[in-house]
């Protein structure tokens, strides 16, 4: 399933076309994004890994945020033709990896999936923590 799909963690990965996969999968419906911002946001990223066709096309992310004690397993993303291939499960386990060579006490991860039991297949589990959350007001 995986044949032609390539995986390389902490590379360079293009700002476009990552902005690109963002609005194709609803997340940046308004073009917020910006090659700048996404370039910065790579760098200070403790762990990115992307996946790529053997054309080039980005069709798979997950990202690792935070400080040395607590890490935010982010972005983890399939292009929409490339889903049920494996890659967002291949990326995953790339993520825990990272986790488990590293010295984090704690690891987050929000379930965007909308598949029951992902997650939990590569060790997260409920947490009984409140997330708080701000966003911007829209006046």
């Amino acid at each position: 399933m995986l044949t032609g799909i390539s995986f390389q963690e902490n590379g360079p990965v293009d700002a476009a076309r990552l902005n690109a996969l963002y609005r194709l999968i609803g997340w940046d419906r308004k073009a917020r994004r910006t090659e700048a911002e996404t370039e910065q946001m790579l760098r200070v990223s403790h762990y990115h890994v992307a996946a790529h066709t053997s054309d080039g096309l980005l069709v798979g992310f997950a990202r690792v945020c935070g400080d040395p004690y607590i890490a935010h397993c982010l972005d983890l993303i399939t292009h929409p033709g490339y889903r049920r291939r494996g890659i967002a499960t291949r990326c995953a386990q790339r993520v825990v990896q990272h986790l488990r060579d590293s010295n984090y006490v704690i690891a987050y991860g929000l379930d965007g999936s909308g598949i029951d039991g992902f997650y939990s297949r590569f060790g997260f589990r409920d947490s009984k923590e409140t997330a708080m959350e701000w966003r911007p007001s829209r006046s």
